[in-house]
């Protein structure tokens, strides 16, 4: 489910009709949840409201991050092993994709 102020910056900054600040800017969703696919779902549900936009979103690869509790401690350190590379490898693809704009 997508959090009804998450999907009212996104109307708002859509609005006027023809004058959206999203149109033709590049952009990637990037979820974290406490269970283990909530952060699947709630990508999922962000990427169906932004279908109208004109943003172009990075699709592959998906950024999500399910069981957060044993992913990071209290601190927002990682203790979970290949995070740090996961994270890494994500946000160099993600530089990849904003050089096509």
């Amino acid at each position: 489910m997508l959090p009804s102020t998450l999907k009212n910056a996104i109307n708002v900054g859509s609005r006027p009709n023809g004058g959206s600040i999203w149109t033709g800017k590049a952009g990637a969703v990037a979820t974290i949840s406490p269970s283990g696919i909530g952060g699947a779902l709630s990508n999922h549900a962000i990427r169906q409201a932004t279908v109208f936009l004109g943003l172009p979103l990075m699709t592959q690869p998906e950024m999500y991050i399910g069981d957060v509790c044993n992913v990071f401690d209290e601190q927002g350190n990682i203790r979970k092993d290949g995070t740090e590379k996961f994270l890494t490898d994500r946000m160099a693809a993600f530089a990849e994709w904003l050089q096509r704009f």
